[in-house]
């Protein structure tokens, strides 16, 4: 289905393409254009980039084509002198020479480039660290060679760092101690991706639980959602080999199952929202809740359950909750405006400057074709009597 309508679409853009150059009426072609342009957003629609068809209807077959037809009637370009020769005969071959020349070379540019299998440019991956380790205090935190997070305290989180993708070896030294001459807390592999944003959890409890890295692979991309956002959670209790995570206020189950040192990324719509952390398969008390907070659209949320030993032996409930803005996805509204107006804002004025170039082009050339204007010669509605006449006289008696 999908082709045909490709196909069909196609042919009446091509069709109106054509009829737009051969067509002698300037009216005519300028309506045929925004067949053209029509077809074009449908084309768009289709690629699932709405934004662009709307802009397309909005700005080239509404505001642009709209001035177009107001210089066509003011000139009165559709009035051609039927006969009338151009001045430039030689304009029609060149410019046919010219378009299939640029057609070749467009073509061999797409054939070569190999559009279809060309994948967006990702960007390098960005990395913070969450501390939940039990049993210690203020860590450092160090990915091969260098250092990505310090003096890190319990339940606290490091910022967003862009980061060379590859292999690292991730490790954990109490705060202010040689990396290299102190024995490590933690010690782990952790290889890192393009396009991708890493929340590293180190968690568990020294000589209970052995220490590890959580590593919650997710993206900062927006929500495919309406108004939606992407959440992270991270189960870090030792105790509780499986959880599930619940909507208070509906009861809804969003997350099942979520075993110990295991991270999951689900989808969420905006609002208010009370979560809370079950045991798998109990609906009793919960283990810990998520205080009624708001969540806003093209935001991604992590929330890392975990507890601390107190003096007593008892245990206090860690919640740890960290909020990050959703970057541009490629292709959407937002990254090509921010494309257009930083590192194709040249090229952007350009091509406006071309098009005013072009509007002033059509107007000479159309009223190079209309020809000389008839000239108009005033006439009196009652011309006078002619005063050589002689005025009737009477006949003599």
């Amino acid at each position: 289905m999908e082709l045909t309508l490709f196909l069909i679409v196609g042919a009446i853009a091509i069709v109106a393409a054509a009829m737009m150059l051969i067509s002698e009426n300037a009216v005519y072609s300028a309506l045929f254009l925004i067949l053209n342009f029509a077809c074009i957003a449908f084309l768009f629609l289709m690629l699932h980039a709405p934004f662009l068809a709307m802009v397309q209807i909005t700005v080239y077959a509404g505001a642009i084509m709209v001035l177009f037809l107001f210089v066509i009637m003011l000139l009165g370009a559709e009035r051609v002198v039927p006969g009338f020769q151009p001045r430039f005969r030689w304009f029609t071959p060149v410019v046919v020479a010219l378009a299939l020349v640029f057609l070749l070379i467009a073509s061999i540019a797409v054939i070569n480039g190999e559009v279809d299998t060309t994948e967006p440019r990702k960007a390098q991956p960005y990395v913070r660290i969450v501390h939940v380790l039990d049993g210690v205090g203020a860590l450092d935190f160090y990915l091969g060679d260098q250092q990505v997070a310090h003096g890190l305290a319990f339940g606290q989180a490091s910022e967003y760092r862009q980061w060379r993708d590859g292999e690292y070896q991730l490790r954990a030294v109490e705060a202010g101690q040689d990396p290299q001459g102190a024995t490590p807390l933690l010690d782990q592999v952790i290889a890192l991706e393009k396009g991708k944003s890493y929340s590293l959890t180190a968690a568990g409890r020294l000589g209970e639980a052995a220490p590890q890295v959580v590593t919650a692979a997710h993206t900062l991309d927006y929500s495919n959602q309406k108004d939606g956002l992407r959440a992270v959670v991270v189960n870090a209790l030792p105790d509780r080999l499986r959880v599930d995570l619940r909507d208070m206020d509906t009861n809804e189950t969003l997350v099942e199952a979520l075993r110990y040192g295991e991270a999951r990324e689900f989808q969420l719509s905006k609002g208010v929202r009370s979560l809370a952390l079950y045991s798998t398969g109990s609906q009793r008390t919960p283990i810990a809740e998520l205080p009624e907070q708001e969540l806003e659209a093209n935001t991604l949320v992590l929330w890392v359950f975990a507890e601390q030993r107190q003096p007593d032996n008892s245990f206090r409930d860690v919640i740890v909750n960290l909020r990050a803005d959703a970057t541009t996805t490629f292709g959407s509204p937002t990254h090509i405006g921010r494309l257009l107006l930083s590192e194709y804002v040249l090229p952007f004025q350009l091509v406006g400057l071309l098009l005013l170039v072009a509007m002033i082009g059509a107007i000479v050339l159309t009223h190079e074709a209309l020809g000389p204007r008839p000239r108009l010669v005033r006439r009196l509605a009652n011309p006078p009597a002619v005063v050589s006449q002689s005025a009737p006289t009477e006949p003599s008696k």
